[in-house]
């Protein structure tokens, strides 16, 4: 249980926190940190560093909302620590002020660099940092690790758009094969021609050759992040033991591709039977179809991510049975053997 500090000791650690709590938000709510590439007054452009509040809210809009779920990510935390605060709250106090304070002074030099340099990425990653040196510096790594998978999820927060570009591009790809390649072996004749699938189906309502392209909403990468923000929170309510949760998430990106792939094979199938304008839409704009086969991604993962669970925790229980018969059939011979 937590040792409970007499008036003498609480203050002190009182001040400290709510010291800490001053400095987060004057970094991050009150401080200018990047300017980006500035802001159109009266005809001219001006760059003036804004907080990095700001810049996470701005992030979250952005292309129809990418990143939307990252501002949920504090309230999923918040709800998460309350389900099982009385087992976090039991672990013990032992404060790592050595390593901790280490970790506390790399994330402020990491957030001077971003600030000097104007990257405000580097100021989200300063924010994780942090956290951690934060909760080390007060609480240890006995209760860390209990709290490890939260830390994570709060990860998700930061709203990591460039990664968007960098991983789309290959996903596109694996997409683009891996629908061609099965509609191949369904006896359809498609074509591969960089991200998109060409195929021999005429289309009912327009004519012409039904053609997919795979844009990034379609490769896995808009539902990729935040499957893993799914993923971290059935790792942390359904799954008790380390290994099996890196298992879980370990998996999120085999989810993510198979749950796209599903939309996938559910735009075709829209396609040729009501034509693409009615599945897919007319150029940048969706069809309902098509919304409605993005929201089949997150069924197809969910029912996964819940097969998972229950093959781990499961499979486990009948590795732990099969051990104890084992070794009750070992304890009868033995005695047979001696009798």
């Amino acid at each position: 249980m937590i040792e409970r500090p007499g008036k003498k000791d609480s203050f002190p650690q009182i001040w400290a926190l709510g010291a800490c709590v001053l400095v987060f938000a004057v970094l991050y709510l009150v401080m200018g940190y990047a300017a980006g590439y500035g802001k159109v007054v009266d005809g001219e452009v001006e760059f003036r560093r804004q907080a990095l509040w700001q810049d996470m809210r701005m992030d979250y809009v952005r292309d129809e909302g990418e990143w939307g779920f990252g501002m949920f990510v504090p309230l999923a935390v918040a709800g998460l620590f309350w389900f099982r605060r009385r087992e976090i709250l039991a672990s013990p106090v032992d404060p790592a002020l050595k390593s901790g304070g280490l970790i506390l002074l790399f994330g402020f030099l990491i957030y001077w660099a971003g600030y000097r340099g104007e990257q405000k990425y580097f100021g989200y990653a300063a924010g994780q940092i942090l956290v951690l040196g934060t909760l080390l510096w007060f609480l240890g790594w006995g209760w860390f690790g209990k709290v490890f998978w939260l830390w994570a999820l709060l990860g998700m927060m930061w709203p990591w758009r460039f990664l968007i570009e960098r991983i789309s591009a290959p996903l596109q790809l694996v997409m683009a094969k891996l629908t061609s390649a099965f509609l191949q072996l369904c006896g359809v004749g498609a074509v591969r021609s960089g991200s998109a699938v060409h195929t021999d189906t005429v289309d009912p309502v327009a004519g012409g050759f039904i053609s997919m392209d795979i844009d990034v909403g379609c490769s896995g990468m808009r539902s990729l992040f935040a499957l893993v923000m799914i993923g971290l929170i059935f790792a942390f309510l359904q799954v008790r033991e380390e290994w099996k949760r890196w298992v879980l998430m370990a998996c999120v990106p085999v989810v993510a591709v198979i749950g796209n792939f599903v939309r996938m094979l559910m735009l075709y199938g829209g396609s040729r039977m009501w034509g693409s304008k009615f599945a897919i839409g007319e150029k940048h704009d969706m069809s309902g179809f098509h919304m409605l086969a993005g929201l089949m991604v997150f069924v197809v993962a969910l029912l996964l991510l819940g097969g998972m669970v229950e093959v781990l925790n499961k499979g486990s229980k009948y590795f732990r049975r099969a051990k104890v018969v084992r070794k009750q059939v070992v304890s009868d011979a033995a005695e047979g053997g001696e009798r």
